[in-house]
Order: C-alpha cells, then sequence, then structure tokens
C-alpha cells in the first residue's frame, strides 16, 4: 500500500487543485493507497473541502489539531499515522504533479530507501519560477547546506518525497523542527544512518502563493538551524 500524506494550513483554495488530479491518478492506476490529509491548526473551510473527497475516494482520512505547528510537525503525524509501506508527503500547493510518482517507485524498486525531488537537478523542468530574489536565495541556501552539512544534495526542500515504511519509522521520530527546516534535518539524518537515497528530476510550477518569508534575516536564522541540526545529531545510529 502506498500511503500519500498532504500536510494542510488553511488551503481550502488549493487543496481541491491538488486531490483531484491525485485522486483520478490513484482510481485510475488501481494503485492501493491512502491519502492522509493533516489540517495543522486551519482556521479556514480546508477540513470541510477535504471531506468532499470521500466520496471519490473511499480511503481517506483527515487529522486536525489546534493550534497551528508547522509543516514538519504535520509531516510527522501524517507518517507515524500511516500504514503504507510505501509513504509520500507532497504540498498541497501541487507544485510537482502526481504523475512523477511512477519514476519514483521505479527508484524505490531499485533499492533506495528514500527517493527525493529535486529542483536542483540538471533534468528537472522549472515550468514556472519564483521571484528572482527569491529563487537566487533558494540555490545559495542549497550550496550553504551541502557545505554545513555535508552531504551532495542539491535540492532538500522540494515538497515531493517518498519513504519505505522501515525508512520513515526510523527518521521522523527523530525529527526536533516542526517548521520547514524539518526537509534538511530528515535528510541528515538519514545520509548519516547510510541510507540509500536517490535525487530525482522533477517537473516543478510555483504556485505564487507563499508563506515562507526571505530576506538576510531569514538567510541568518536557516544557517543556525543548519548548525543546530549538526548538534542534535551528533550521533545517528545505523539504519538496518
Amino acid at each position: 500500500m502506498l500511503t500519500i500524506v498532504i500536510p494542510a494550513y488553511n488551503e481550502e483554495e488549493r487543496l481541491k487543485r491538488c486531490l483531484i488530479p491525485t485522486i483520478n491518478f490513484l482510481n485510475n492506476n488501481k494503485i492501493d493507497s491512502e491519502i492522509i490529509i493533516v489540517c495543522d491548526g486551519c482556521t479556514d473551510n480546508t477540513y470541510s473541502v477535504a471531506q468532499i473527497f470521500h466520496a471519490d475516494f473511499n480511503n481517506l482520512k483527515i487529522l486536525k489539531y489546534s493550534p497551528n505547528k508547522g509543516k514538519g510537525f504535520a509531516v510527522k503525524t501524517g507518517m507515524m499515522e500511516a500504514k503504507g509501506n510505501l509513504r509520500m508527503f507532497m504540498d498541497a500547493d501541487y507544485s510537482v504533479p502526481i504523475e512523477a510518482l511512477p519514476q519514483f517507485i521505479e527508484a524505490h524498486i531499485e533499492g533506495f530507501d528514500i527517493i527525493i525531488g529535486s529542483r536542483g537537478h540538471s533534468d528537472s523542468i522549472i515550468e514556472k519560477h519564483q521571484k528572482y530574489f527569491r529563487e537566487l536565495a533558494g540555490k545559495l541556501f542549497g550550496k550553504l547546506q551541502k557545505i554545513i552539512l555535508d552531504f551532495p544534495f542539491y535540492d532538500t526542500q522540494c515538497g515531493f518525497k517518498l519513504f519505505t515504511k522501515e525508512a520513515a519509522e526510523f527518521i521522523f521520530p527523530q525529527i526536533k523542527y516542526n517548521c520547514s527546516y524539518f526537509d534538511a534535518e530528515l535528510i541528515y539524518i538519514a545520509f548519516n544512518a547510510g541510507m540509500k537515497i536517490k535525487e530525482l528530476p522533477v517537473k516543478w510550477t510555483h504556485d505564487g502563493v507563499t508563506r515562507m518569508p526571505i530576506g538576510p534575516l531569514r538567510i541568518i536564522d536557516l544557517v543556525k538551524k543548519l548548525f543546530l541540526i549538526k548538534k542534535y545529531h551528533k550521533q545517528i545510529p545505523v539504519f538496518k
């Protein structure tokens, strides 16, 4: 079984755009699957919008809590609730279409524990770019990550990642960050535990709506968090 976790914070406008093609793809390809939507302290109609889709997809779970605790907490909550032997998460903005999934499953069959979508991959297609400064800041952060965390990955922040059950259950209990920094943290844990990780190209479209602030202070804060990740995880057990 495949579990798809979708973290959602006030996504009443974008959730339909994500769920309609995702459910159609799963149904049309007869993929044994479940979808877990995690309403992360939503104050809009996200929960009600999600409920509508029970009619189209029986194996749909909706988790909700309050107050908002951050994307990292939402993904971790969904992953630990999941029943699938494969577990992935994708963003509600549908920046990466579900059609990328077969390529990720093929990589799993090849023996990889984690497969991550990467906008930094040379074969990725960026159909709609972010604003120049934001994209430049993202590339800078990616380079700083590689240096500070000493791993070979270009893009940890793309919200399309696939895990084996064993990898997910190993990594997510160790994650300390509840915010968006959790992506870099989970890859750091996995890499240093000896997991097999593959970075795949994706077709990615910037949604145009973002809640992620950017600027010099943000970059400084990100760098501090990267050093804290190394501090938190000085001794990482070997993944077996």
